[in-house]
């Protein structure tokens, strides 16, 4: 992970789709992210500029002029980006209680059964590395 911080400004449901696009091809051009996202949604040009200005802003992304063009490079890796957008969610939504976010999580997902049994090989990682869970006495 960078030295950087993610900036306080969240990223936009609208932005992380551009930065997706970023993260596929940096450098990128606002046409060329135009083109790949075409399919998804109506956007028009100055729509996706307008959305690169803003995380320019933010801090977020930083570019370069060549010619007439404009080449947009993320300041931060997709996992910071998702590690500071997770860590949000955990602190504000769920009040840092992450078996209530996690249990949301896989209970809204329509997760497959290989999914499901990857969840299932993390989590026994997972508890494999923590001291054994000692049984409560009931209460005479």
């Amino acid at each position: 992970m960078s030295d950087h911080t993610i900036p306080k400004p969240g990223i936009s449901d609208a932005e992380w789709c551009i930065m997706h696009e970023v993260w596929h091809g940096e450098p990128i051009t606002s046409s060329e992210i135009t083109s790949r996202i075409r399919h998804t949604n109506q956007w028009t040009s100055g729509t996706i500029k307008t959305l690169l200005h803003r995380l320019v802003q933010k801090g977020v992304l930083d570019f370069q002029r060549k010619g007439n063009r404009y080449l947009y490079r993320s300041n931060f890796t997709e996992a910071e980006c998702i590690n500071y957008a997770s860590d949000q969610l955990l602190h504000t939504v769920f009040k840092g209680r992450p078996v209530p976010m996690l249990a949301y999580l896989v209970q809204s997902s329509r997760m497959s059964g290989v999914e499901v049994e990857s969840l299932r090989e993390l989590l026994d990682e997972i508890q494999q590395d923590l001291p054994p869970v000692v049984p409560r006495r009931e209460a005479a």
